[in-house]
């Protein structure tokens, strides 16, 4: 996603990395992973990014699998929050924007595929990752309005997303570990103690 072009990689574009699976709430954790809100992250959706970024390791991916999960976990749930955020502040994203931002690209580029490897992303992967950049990218202009300064805009930007994760509520799965508010990441927990989480299991 942010990884698409170097404006596009504004400090806390890293945040929206997965595309989500989230339902209606049940139980707590009954089969989730995670709840944000009245929304549940899958073990399913977990697994699933697990899956991919352990295909796909990145230079400063984690060297383990519990450090994998975590890492996937978290850019789940910020995902969701930068969804739920652009929502409220009426940022919206359409295949317009998705496709002019293509067609820059293709001047570079040559081609759609050419963009994706140029990036490092599967190109089945493109238009979403598209997406997801040019969301976060319009939410940083809302909540940084009149601000220039990277690092100022992604203040802004984790300022007004940790009041909707407050807003909202956050529980994590003892299983993966926990929600850490002032780091907005999962962090390890006591259930980590006992050895390395796998996500294929659902835990209640």
């Amino acid at each position: 996603m942010s990884r698409l072009s170097p404006a596009f990689a504004v400090g806390a574009a890293a945040l929206a990395t997965a595309a989500l699976c989230v339902s209606a709430c049940g139980p707590l954790h009954e089969g989730a992973a995670a709840t944000v809100g009245s929304s549940r992250i899958s073990v399913a959706a977990l697994n699933a990014a697990v899956a991919k970024a352990t295909a796909t390791p990145t230079a400063d991916a984690p060297a383990d699998r519990t450090g994998t999960v975590q890492s996937s976990l978290t850019a789940l749930i910020q995902g969701h929050l930068i969804a739920d955020g652009a929502k409220a502040k009426g940022v919206t994203v359409t295949e317009a924007d998705i496709q002019s931002f293509l067609a820059t690209q293709r001047q570079t580029n040559g081609s759609d595929e050419g963009t994706a490897q140029a990036n490092g992303i599967a190109f089945a992967d493109l238009h979403q990752a598209v997406y997801e950049a040019l969301l976060l990218n319009k939410l940083i202009a809302a909540v940084g309005a009149g601000l220039t300064d990277q690092t100022a805009q992604q203040q802004a930007l984790t300022t007004y997303l940790g009041k909707v994760a407050t807003q909202e509520g956050i529980s994590v799965n003892p299983r993966y570990g926990q929600w850490n508010a002032a780091q907005f990441d999962v962090i390890p927990g006591n259930a980590f103690s006992s050895g390395s989480p796998s996500p294929s299991a659902p835990a209640s």
